[in-house]
């Protein structure tokens, strides 16, 4: 009797153990979502169109250099403070924020959708020097 509950639990274990996991993951989500806006209304909106146009900058400079030791870990790294700023720029103006697929890396796609309606908005995250060559 003793080693049919211990096969049971046994056989239980990773089925309890992946809920416990989704539990935690939920949790720590909405724990980060509910500070997210509160940063969000600190930073004024210059100040977020500036940290944008310089990440984004940062982003296209380190993809158009030759490869590299690190390079893609030192662009997935700017790649997510640039997609954290997006979201908050995308709170401050009522746009959809990037989604993220489960393995929380953002698609282009759905950077460029931000990027297209942040711009719609009259928040061009384009650096200067670009936006006023593509403007012309």
């Amino acid at each position: 009797m003793l080693l049919a509950v211990v096969l049971i639990g046994l056989l239980a274990s990773p089925y309890v153990l992946s809920a416990v996991i989704v539990a935690v993951r939920r949790h720590y989500e909405r724990i980060a979502e509910r500070r997210q806006p509160a940063v969000a209304a600190q930073a004024p909106i210059e100040k977020v169109a500036a940290d944008l146009r310089r990440l984004r900058a940062q982003l296209e400079a380190r993809e158009n250099r030759p490869g590299s030791t690190g390079k893609g870990m030192r662009m997935g790294a700017v790649r997510t403070a640039y997609v954290e700023v997006l979201g908050v720029a995308c709170h401050q103006l009522d746009v959809s924020p990037p989604r993220s697929d489960s393995h929380w890396h953002t698609p282009l796609a759905e950077i460029y959708r931000v990027e297209a309606q942040l711009r719609e908005r009259g928040l061009d995250v384009r650096p200067v020097s670009l936006a006023e060559s593509r403007a012309a």
